[in-house]
């Protein structure tokens, strides 16, 4: 009968202390506990004694937790980790004191401006990060992701019953898992959704005695490699769909509230006017002057003002929330766990030669 993995098990129980918590502190602390427990092992502790010694996973998650959500300077440095059983360097694994280490404290809960009702969002750093990367920075970048997987792919096939094809269609899966690397630091920075701060290693690859080979397959059949080519192909009309929408809402908003500031600093919205047409604006007829000049009454522009302010704070709005899916749906593919190339019986094994299996 095979036995179980001191080291699977853990690391099910682990994950299974931090539900609930933010997928990608998930995700790093199964892998930091999965390299640091298994690096153990082979330095010539027992998987049960790594283990024991590594802490409980109530403790584990709660020293995860701890260390996101409490303050912490950019020049602060993260508690050292405790040495590993066999009195490897705590560096050289991470720790669960590291979790956290290089990663920005989560944005407080509201509070003063960004507390006030509807109008706090135009304090809210992560609406303005989403006006900067929808209107900007995310659609210049998608628009340069899909050319490249477009003219990579269209190559890749064409050439696929010849020798040079297959290599093409790794080079491409395997540009799109690093595009999709650069890309979840673009959407930490601009929408403030925490990303993975660890690199999922590939499933089966961790024992270092599976061959070139071997490793390219397992890598073909991860779904990540799959779901970042997807991404990449379905994230361009999605970002031109939200450019589109942004900018256009911006502008909108930000020339009605010119409006006012215009007939303030007595500046006509027709120079020359010149017809027989009437101009009329909330029911009120606006008469050009001798020179055909038409100026708008301050009355009106304020409220044409505010209805620009109001459609400035629904796009802020809308960036924002845009913002949460779109990041979210980023992290989901970093996160995503690949099935093991094999698994290997305990029975077929020796303690110091735990089963190849990707935790989940």
């Amino acid at each position: 009968m095979d036995s179980v993995d001191p080291i699977r098990a853990y690391l099910l129980r682990l994950e299974a202390a931090m539900a609930g918590h933010d997928a990608a502190l998930v995700h790093d602390a199964v892998l930091d506990a999965d390299a640091h427990l298994r690096a153990a092992v082979r330095a010539g502790a027992s998987p049960e004694r790594a283990v024991e010694e590594y802490g409980t996973p109530d403790e584990v998650a709660r020293a995860y937790v701890e260390a996101e959500s409490g303050p912490r300077g950019w020049r602060d440095v993260p508690a050292p980790a405790r040495a590993s059983a066999s009195g490897t360097d705590a560096g050289s694994t991470p720790g669960p004191t590291e979790a956290a280490a290089g990663a920005p404290a989560p944005a407080p809960a509201a509070r003063g401006l960004r507390g006030i009702p509807v109008i706090g969002i135009w304090f809210d750093i992560r609406a303005w990060g989403a006006i900067a990367y929808f209107g900007a920075v995310g659609f210049a970048l998608s628009l340069a992701y899909f050319v490249w997987v477009i003219s990579l792919g269209s190559l890749a096939l064409g050439l696929l019953p010849l020798v040079i094809g297959p290599p093409l269609l790794v080079l491409l899966l395997g540009s799109a898992r690093a595009i999709c690397l650069f890309e979840g630091k673009v959407v930490e920075f601009f929408l403030r959704v925490r990303m993975p701060r660890r690199v999922q290693p590939v499933a089966g690859t961790g024992n270092g005695e599976i061959g070139f080979w071997a490793r390219i397959g397992c890598w073909l059949r991860d779904i990540r490699s799959w779901m970042s080519l997807g991404y990449l192909l379905g994230n361009f009309p999605v970002a031109l769909v939200a450019f589109v929408v942004i900018v256009a809402l911006a502008s909108v908003g930000v020339a009605l509230v010119l409006v006012p500031i215009g007939s303030l600093l007595h500046m006509p919205v027709i120079a020359d006017f010149d017809g027989d047409m009437r101009i009329s604006m909330l029911g009120q007829e606006l008469t050009p002057d001798s020179e055909g000049r038409v100026f708008i009454p301050i009355i009106p522009a304020l409220v044409v003002g505010l209805v620009g302010f109001a459609i400035l704070t629904g796009t802020l709005w809308i960036a924002r929330g845009l913002g949460v899916v779109y990041g979210y749906a980023v992290q989901a593919i970093q996160v995503a766990r690949p099935q093991p190339l094999r698994t290997m019986p305990a029975a077929a094994t020796s303690p110091n030669d735990p089963p190849v299996i990707a935790p989940r």
